[in-house]
């Protein structure tokens, strides 16, 4: 497993370069895009940490779906060289999550900074939206865990059964990202969730839907383990 994981450290290092331009890049434009809104259009005494935000944004989606391709194509070539399905793909996932928490400090910096920089050139600004009051280590841990299941169990379905795969894995993306808010903009539907969550509890929907999420995702490590183990290499 050490042996394969430094294999990883050495193979995977033009990646994690990558991740770090497009936090960059995303954090750069999030700071110039707040600062043109709060020149226009912004009351005086508004600020919110856009740079962290849309870099956080950013990276979660092209980390999604770079480490879905690199994972295909990774895992053959591993494999035709010899490298054991157990150690090849627990390596994979070490060094995923390993990279994942990283690029979490890196934003949790880069919020503290963008914190800093609007406290100096704009003292009487109240930040109304401040990102790294959500860094706390269940929810970091939680979404290095989480993603790295999920990018695993992508690959190995796209892996078994091709691209075909892909258009499943987006109908499922598109849904999640828009079906909730659609359903949100809908008054009654709204009202009627509302009421639901005042009779069970909002505090206990929260961990409902944590418990819930731990299940699917136990469910999708176990599921991506059976394909990838059965797996025939094709290069």
């Amino acid at each position: 497993m050490i042996d394969n994981f430094l294999i990883q450290c050495k193979t995977r290092r033009a990646e994690v370069l990558e991740f770090l331009a497009v936090a960059l890049g995303g954090y750069v434009l999030g700071i110039i895009v707040m600062m043109v809104i709060r020149a226009n259009t912004m009351e005086e005494n508004e600020c919110v940490t856009l740079g962290v935000l849309i870099a956080a944004i950013m990276l979660g989606f092209v980390h999604l779906f770079g480490i879905i391709f690199s994972f295909i194509g990774e895992f053959n070539m591993a494999l035709s060289m010899g490298a054991t399905r157990k150690a090849y793909v627990g390596s994979y996932a070490l060094f995923n999550m390993a990279e994942l928490a990283g690029l979490e400090l890196l934003l949790f910096v880069f919020g503290k900074i963008e914190f800093a920089i609007m406290g100096v050139i704009y003292p009487q600004c109240d930040v109304i939206l401040d990102l790294t009051q959500y860094f706390q280590w269940k929810y970091l841990l939680a979404v290095i865990i989480g993603m790295t299941i999920v990018e695993l169990f992508a690959g190995a379905v796209i892996l078994r059964f091709g691209m075909k795969a892909l258009w499943g894995i987006w109908a499922v993306w598109m849904f999640i990202m828009l079906v909730p808010v659609k359903l949100s903009e809908n008054e009654m539907i709204a009202a009627k969730m509302h009421q639901i969550g005042m009779q069970i509890g909002f505090g206990n929907i929260a961990q409902y839907l944590f418990l819930l999420g731990v299940v699917v995702a136990a469910i999708m490590a176990v599921l991506a383990w059976k394909i990838l183990r059965k797996q025939r290499v094709t290069v």
